[in-house]
């Protein structure tokens, strides 16, 4: 006969197991062994005149909960032992899970307050890494975590000895922006340093699988103080940072069940390791390709304060910088908007106007430059005509990009043919298909280049 394993199971396993099996030694031993282990609450002393009243009443209140739960018939017999378990289970664990319950129960609205107020605060304090912040997202422990929660750990006697009851996680795009966040939110906030753990040093090396950055935090002492927190001061929440692959591979890692290097069956461990090993790569190269932009970024920033754009490829990193810097673009572009009254925005660059540019045959800035010190008047000439000519609703405000738009639209109309024109802009990124309307399109840059170069 196979030996049952007590330590396996969880508080309401052995319970039940042992409500079962009331003449079972080992099991009653067990469950002994086990509330033993939990917090006391006495519902009466040995000097109180109503003790045996009180230990009755409590014995046939546990009798009662026993028999709803395994419908045993109402006249059933309490054994010594039995007793004595009961009382037990009566005077400590119980009663304080109840007590954190109810707790939590008439803290809905103050632990709401909590999450809203740290959740405000995380967005101010983390607004200027906002382009590397994903998402920070919260919730407050339901009430059946909350019950699970009690039973596993088995130590906690009020509400606020829970360190997780509201959580906070922020997820970043770069692995490295998470110390980055660290350092915020250690400066910010008071920071339980015993309950608070870096899950990422904690990874063994033939571990598959990612951990991420766990504070235990309370608000700091300055704060605490203001009139709005104070309902909120002395809580603790919990702060989990990590990059947004990190939180992927929980994600699917939760998913799946395996949390343990040991928890996969052996055939699949070794497809783990892979992919855990593949994520990890993928993080390091996301936050070297990250660099290297940058990196990018400041030799065209030099490049172009030194009017050395011979050798700057066009692409989109490129011309973001050059409409940044070149006072020429935005003279062109705001002349435009003043001519048509209509707002000049300097939005983001979109990656068609990149295409546009390559099949109208420029390669480097320094041609787009020269171009546009040739071409000026025309351009604006040519952009006020045609949008005066458009639907005005398509033009509610228009980008520093307009000076490109045009200026590919003046290269064509200088090929000078209509057949040509179109094999061009066949491909241009346009929302156009058919032949007719690619003929209308070239008739159209034809006829109004023709109306600026007359007058």
């Amino acid at each position: 006969m196979s030996r049952i394993n007590y330590d396996a199971m969880s508080n309401a396993e052995l319970r039940e197991y042992f409500l079962k099996h009331r003449r079972d030694e080992a099991a009653f031993q067990a469950y002994l062994n086990r509330i033993n282990q939990r917090p006391l609450r006495i519902i009466a002393s040995l000097n109180d005149p109503d003790f045996d009243e009180k230990v009755q009443v409590a014995i046939r209140q546990k009798l009662e909960a026993s028999r709803n739960g395994s419908n045993q018939p109402s006249n059933t017999a309490l054994e010594p032992k039995d007793q004595v378990a009961i009382l037990n289970v009566i005077t400590m664990n119980d009663n304080v899970q109840n007590d954190i319950l109810n707790e939590y129960d008439n803290s809905q609205i103050i632990l709401h307050k909590l999450e809203t107020k740290v959740k405000e605060l995380l967005n101010d304090l983390l607004e200027p890494n906002k382009a590397n912040i994903h998402t920070i997202v919260s919730r407050i422990k339901s009430k059946d975590s909350l019950i699970k929660k009690i039973e596993r750990k088995n130590k906690y006697s009020y509400l606020r000895d829970i360190t997780d009851i509201v959580g906070f996680r922020v997820i970043t795009l770069y692995s490295d922006t998470v110390d980055e966040v660290a350092k915020i939110i250690e400066s910010e906030f008071k920071i339980d340093e015993q309950n608070s753990i870096d899950k990422r040093k904690a990874l063994e090396p033939n571990r598959f699988g990612y951990l991420s950055l766990h504070y235990v935090a309370s608000f700091s002492d300055i704060r605490g103080q203001l009139p709005e927190n104070t309902l909120v001061s002395d809580f603790r929440f919990e702060i989990q940072i990590r990059s947004i692959l990190q939180h992927t591979w929980a994600e699917i890692e939760h998913d799946l069940g395996y949390k343990s290097k040991n928890s996969p069956p052996e055939p699949i461990q070794r497809r783990f390791y892979r992919l855990a090993g593949l994520l990890e790569v993928a993080d390091e190269e996301f936050k070297h390709l990250r660099n290297a932009i940058e990196e990018y970024k400041c030799q065209v920033e030099d490049s172009i304060n030194q009017n050395d754009l011979n050798n700057v490829r066009v692409d989109l990193e490129s011309i973001k910088e050059f409409i940044q810097r070149e006072a020429l673009v935005k003279q062109i572009s705001h002349a435009i908007s003043t001519k048509i009254n209509v707002p000049l925005y300097n939005q983001g660059v979109e990656s068609d106007i990149i295409e546009r540019l390559f099949f109208s045959g420029f390669s480097t800035l320094e041609e787009i430059k020269r171009d546009l010190e040739q071409y000026r008047n025309q351009i604006i000439e040519f952009a006020v005509l045609w949008i005066s000519g458009s639907n005005r609703n398509n033009f509610a405000f228009i980008t520093c990009e307009v000076a490109f738009i045009y200026l590919c639209y003046i290269k064509l109309a200088l090929i000078g043919n209509a057949p040509d024109i179109i094999e061009r802009l066949k491909l241009f990124p346009l929302n156009i298909g058919t032949e007719e309307q690619f003929k209308q399109l070239a008739g159209r840059i034809l006829k109004t280049y023709k109306e600026i170069d007359d007058s």
